[in-house]
């Protein structure tokens, strides 16, 4: 499997294609090999690289708890370097979705379009339910350290939607469980909402259509000056797993209306 070394980092990616690029970025816990059907479909037309962050797939560990987006943003761009693309439209899924706005944020000369999948910009409770929701990861952060405790909340979730359910427990076997718990708690303090009206690029935010997702995501679209939301209807978190075709239709659509 290719990688990049950037001094003594190691990032893991997997590199398809011809054309425009798009960077895709994973979920926590999971490696770039939750995208093997986005990149399998549109390295048809462009040029798609797959990355894993520090702290998951094939890229090194991820040291202390302090900064963590930050320095995962900051391995970006050397990669891009090294593989000779200037710009691409960079899409992340759930907490990829969170490192894909702070590399936008943090380098937005390189960033042709952002696309942010069932994710979210900030933590800040709006309601007594999302204050109980902030509580809850706070308190269970740990738990991705024992994956058995939460299978059977994720076979319970997932029972819909077989082909997700499939990937994500061969996701909980893999991940790097404590590097996980520092990207849990690092999430948990995301405040990028008041920064995104500087994005300048165009923003599609995707939801799976529950009430959890939409509100966060469709606050992402209203905080900038190019943005839009799409609803992926039957769907959850991660919506290019549970609802693939639909999600690569949204996904497409998006990238034909970018101007390169």
């Amino acid at each position: 499997m290719p990688d990049v070394r950037i001094g003594d980092t190691v990032i893991g990616f997997e590199d398809r294609g011809a054309g425009p690029a798009l960077l895709l970025l994973p979920g926590l816990g999971l490696d770039r090999s939750v995208w093997a059907a986005q990149v399998e479909r549109f390295s048809a037309d462009h040029r798609v690289i797959a990355l894993d962050p520090c702290g998951a797939g094939g890229s090194s560990p991820l040291r202390g708890w302090r900064n963590v987006l930050s320095r995962q943003a900051a391995d970006i761009g050397p990669v891009l370097d090294r593989l000779g693309v200037e710009r691409a439209v960079v899409c992340g899924v759930s907490y990829g979705g969170v490192l894909a706005q702070r590399f936008a944020l943090d380098a937005p000369d390189r960033v042709a379009g952002l696309v942010t999948v069932d994710s979210f910009a900030d933590t800040r409770p709006r309601s007594p339910a999302e204050a109980a929701n902030l509580a809850l990861l706070y308190a269970t952060g740990w738990l991705w350290l024992f994956p058995g405790l939460l299978r059977p909340g994720i076979r319970h979730q997932y029972a819909r939607w077989p082909h997700a359910l499939r990937r994500l427990e061969a996701g909980l076997a893999e991940m790097r469980r404590m590097e996980t718990v520092k990207i849990r708690y690092a999430l948990n303090r995301v405040d990028h909402l008041p920064e995104l009206s500087a994005l300048d690029c165009p923003v599609l935010a995707v939801a799976g259509d529950s009430p959890w997702l939409v509100p966060m995501s469709r606050r992402i679209a209203e905080a900038v000056p190019d943005g839009r939301l799409a609803v992926v209807e039957d769907s959850f978190d991660p919506s290019n797993l549970c609802r693939p075709e639909e999600f690569d239709r949204i996904l497409a659509g998006f990238l034909d209306g970018i101007g390169w």
